[in-house]
């Protein structure tokens, strides 16, 4: 999994631009379960993570934001990443960087992270994702969830 730190790669290959998002999730756990892996006092935080499926093949990123009260309401808050939806990870890609001032910073950065895991795994298949066991499997991650959202 890229971490928010690694850069968003240049994306134009052939496969990037005939794949399109079909599904998107939104995971948002209580971050007091997780305490001990974050750095600081994450009580006043939301904790979570977005997937982007294209083809069979999961792009993920976790995300940790401070001040959980613009993301009260999870249907709101990532309603934005719907218009990902249908599009091309070429045009995905785009349509973030082109709309990163109205989603901000936080949201930009989830959607980015997303997308370049997804790239990879779309470039490389074969490598495949070492955190998608049964750890990651959607029944057990609805049952430790607060909150779920699907588009």
């Amino acid at each position: 999994m890229l971490k928010l730190s690694d850069p968003l790669p240049e994306v134009n290959e052939g496969i990037l631009s005939t794949s399109r998002i079909g599904l998107i999730e939104v995971y948002r756990f209580d971050c007091r379960l997780i305490e001990a892996r974050i750095a600081g006092n994450c009580r006043d935080c939301n904790c979570g993570l977005l997937k982007l499926s294209c083809h069979g093949v999961n792009g993920w990123t976790e995300y940790v934001v401070p001040n959980t009260q613009p993301y009260a309401d999870i249907v709101r808050w990532t309603s934005v990443f719907l218009k990902l939806k249908g599009l091309s990870v070429c045009e995905a890609v785009s349509y973030v960087r082109s709309h990163a001032a109205a989603w901000g910073p936080v949201r930009t950065d989830i959607a980015e992270v997303a997308l370049a895991d997804l790239t990879a795994q779309l470039l490389n298949p074969s490598a495949g994702h070492a955190h998608e066991g049964a750890a990651f499997e959607r029944s057990r991650l609805i049952d430790r969830s607060q909150a779920y959202c699907s588009f």
